[in-house]
């Protein structure tokens, strides 16, 4: 009996796992509850109708999804199918980085968030037309990371023309950046490859093999199709021996037609592949062959996918606070210059930046992610370096429509004119200062060895100094990246100016403007306070005082061992 019962206990256990399992991969049927829920939590920005059209639409960038045409960017399945229900919901769970899609796993149960991804699907009726499950990508195959593996998929980067959207080195800087559109006609960036924090769909190899194959619908991001690859349809060998023939100078008969051979057999892929596109009939035999080109393609897109991995770090850089903030480090002798290679022995302190929305006009899509800054220090002056990502380099060229004003990439570093002394006492409000004003260097694209200091009481109320300090500046642009160095005296004449000492932690904060996003006067980025530190000189002292301490330390022992032998012999 007591077997017949546990045996029992296992059975519905196991049903209930499989229930659970089924429920985690199917949403259930749309409902009332999910209708709320998305009214309540979605339609501000996706519409009533899931068009995409909310009342906050017009402000983002990228737009909200429209539901209504079933083009999902992030999904497990190939190009051309839709997503599963599971896909849906871990969109809506974790968001979507680098956009204004944020995640709703603690905002909302996760009974709720399967009702809004079966409510969502309501909205177009191919899920409920389609019958057959969509075809998820398979990982079977995976090509671990090596060395190798990244080699050679640095020259399909290049192969296959990634450079053209996302740059020599994957900065998202491509010739053809700024002129791309997604299927709704807005302007849309590659993505930043060194960034991985802001892929939407997630920067495990996996995630980016399954953006290859799967494509990003909507965007001029293609899927891996038999016409994406050089020579398809052939294995690796014989692409290889193709290329070397059509290479050669002189080729015989023979090797003529061991190079048709290999066209026809290119040709035979192609063809079948395009009939599984449109949904054609085809043969076991075509099949074997559509299989045997693909796997060729999946072993080529595990390679890039290791190479887009190799450029970014493992994790987003933690923020300049705490034992990472920023510390200029002291040197005798001169500052580094430019391009020295003692910049290389520091770590940078990170500043993200996020867009201004406090006053207007406001700052709803930022492009510039954070800037990376590090520091030296002698006796006299102190020397910065600082670098952030832009796609484009915008010099003033345009005007913005609304204001007149040039529209160019600029930066600008806050410190307040006095520091304060201690943590809790008040700093000048971030934005600009105020009521206690704030120092800036304010960098322009249009002027790129120069920096103007300003003095300011608010953003709208900077005013450029009548006396300009004498600092030494140098930039440059190169792919996709900036770099700023900019050197000064540690002690100015100037009351207006900020005077650095050793060891004073300093508040400083940065403003980004990206002119090709349409950023002008406080449509900006920009930081809140972080703080920054000339790290204290080390003292020669403390070379002379641990063995000046063993000295007398010893002296004492045979002073105090010379006193007892005395007593000692005093009492005999």
């Amino acid at each position: 009996m007591k077997n017949r019962n546990v045996t029992l206990l296992i059975l519905v256990l196991g049903m209930l796992c499989v229930l659970t399992l089924a429920y985690a991969q199917n949403a259930p049927e749309a409902s009332e509850r999910g209708k709320e829920v998305y009214e309540n939590s979605c339609a501000h920005c996706h519409g009533v109708e899931g068009r995409g059209d909310g009342s906050a639409a017009e402000t983002l960038l990228p737009k909200p999804r429209d539901f209504t045409r079933g083009l999902y960017k992030i999904r497990s399945t190939e190009a051309g199918h839709l997503p599963t229900d599971k896909d849906l919901f871990d969109i809506i769970t974790d968001g979507m980085p680098g956009s204004s899609m944020p995640g709703w796993e603690t905002a909302l149960s996760t009974d709720d968030r399967w009702q809004v991804t079966a409510y969502i699907k309501t909205f177009y009726a191919g899920f409920k037309e389609n019958e057959n499950p969509p075809k998820q990508i398979t990982l079977d195959g995976k090509i671990s990371y090596a060395e190798q593996s990244v080699e050679i998929g640095k020259e399909l980067y290049v192969e296959l023309g990634c450079v053209e959207c996302h740059g020599n080195v994957g900065r998202g800087d491509g010739t053809s950046a700024p002129t791309l559109e997604d299927s709704w006609g807005f302007q849309t960036w590659p993505a930043n490859l060194t960034q991985g924090w802001t892929f939407r769909g997630g920067s495990d190899t996996e995630d980016i093999f399954k953006r290859f194959i799967g494509g990003i619908a909507g965007s001029p991001m293609p899927a891996f199709e038999g016409d994406s690859f050089l020579n398809f349809g052939l294995t690796a060998e014989e692409s290889k021996r193709l290329i070397e023939l059509e290479n050669s100078d002189e080729i015989t008969e023979a090797e003529e037609a061991e190079i048709e051979k290999f066209y026809e057999k290119m040709d035979a892929a192609v063809d079948v592949a395009l009939t599984i596109k449109e949904g054609g009939e085809v043969s076991a035999v075509d099949i074997q062959t559509y299989n045997d080109a693909m796997k060729v393609v999946y072993e080529k897109s595990w390679h890039l996918a290791n190479y887009v991995k190799s450029l970014m770090p493992e994790k987003r850089p933690e923020p300049a606070i705490g034992n990472n903030v920023l510390r200029s480090q002291y040197l005798q002798g001169a500052l580094p210059a430019f391009d020295d290679a003692a910049w290389d022995t520091l770590e940078a302190g990170y500043f993200p930046l996020v867009g201004q929305i406090v006053i207007e006009p406001r700052q709803f899509n930022p492009t510039i992610d954070g800037v990376h800054v590090k520091s030296f220090y002698n006796d006299t002056e102190v020397v910065f370096l600082f670098v952030w990502d832009d796609r484009t380099q915008t010099t003033g060229d345009d005007m913005d429509e609304a204001t007149g004003k040039p529209l160019e990439d600029a930066l600008a570093v806050q410190f307040p004119v006095k520091v304060p002394q201690g943590p809790t006492a008040p700093k000048p409000y971030f934005l600009w200062g105020g009521r206690l004003p704030v120092y800036l260097w304010h960098w322009k694209a249009s002027t790129p060895d120069e920096v103007t200091e300003l003095t300011a009481k608010g953003i709208n109320a900077a005013e450029t100094q009548e006396a300009q300090g004498e600092l030494q500046v140098q930039s440059d642009y190169t792919d996709g990246q900036y770099k700023l160095w900019v050197k000064r005296a540690l002690k100015t004449e100037d009351k207006k100016d900020l005077q650095l000492e050793p060891g004073i932690f300093v508040p400083i904060a940065f403003s980004a403007w990206d002119g090709s996003n349409g950023d002008v006067d406080t449509k900006l980025t920009m930081t809140s306070w972080y703080t920054f530190v000339l790290e204290p000189v080390p003292s020669s002292r403390r070379f002379v005082y641990p063995p000046l301490i063993a000295i007398l330390s010893v002296g004492l022992l045979f002073g105090l061992r010379a006193f007892v032998q005395r007593r000692n012999s005093e009492e005999v």
